[in-house]
């Protein structure tokens, strides 16, 4: 057995494995699966859960590789704006890493954010998320779109940093999820 598929079944749990496989080739194959759930420190001093976000409306789960590089600032500078809209609009966006807390929320207040950026530091969320696999360190830059079902809907995997923000909002419409 691969060693992706080996992870998969540890983090994920033997029903996802082989969507989780699919995924080691195509990414997108996962969308219409069941997303993993989450507990995840934010920089807003809250602990987030996935589960608890989707009883009050669909949620943007956008991965980010390191904080305090230039794409980074730069897809955040992206997100903002087009975050703050559609939670205004009952769409959640929150903003995951692998860095540490402590690191992040200097970061966030710097940035000046509408939004938390959720810290994962074992890696343990977004090797189940598939945006940290084969031999990867730090998460790919994702964006995952969960409907209040807790499915994913779509899922962005060419996320340019200056126009995340752009992306974003043209999905949440494709989907239904704001009106144009």
């Amino acid at each position: 057995m691969r060693p992706f598929a080996i992870a998969c079944m540890l983090f994920i749990g033997l029903k996802s494995v082989f969507a989780c496989s699919l995924m080691a080739a195509d990414p997108t194959s996962i969308v219409g699966i069941m997303a993993p759930d989450f507990r995840l420190s934010g920089t807003d001093g809250q602990t987030h859960r996935l589960s608890a976000m989707l009883k009050t409306g669909p949620v943007v789960v956008v991965w980010l590789p390191k904080a305090y590089t230039g794409n980074a600032q730069k897809m955040l500078e992206s997100i903002n704006p087009v975050a703050i809209e559609l939670e205004g609009r009952g769409v959640h966006v929150v903003v995951a890493t692998c860095d540490k807390i402590k690191y992040l929320k200097g970061f966030a207040r710097e940035t000046n954010l509408g939004f938390p950026i959720l810290a994962d530091p074992t890696r343990t969320t977004a090797i189940q998320w598939t945006t940290v696999h084969g031999g990867r360190e730090i998460p790919e830059r994702w964006a995952f779109f969960i409907g209040t079902s807790g499915k994913i809907e779509a899922l962005e995997t060419e996320l340019e940093a200056a126009r995340a923000g752009g992306l974003i909002w043209q999905r949440a419409e494709q989907l239904g999820w704001v009106k144009p």
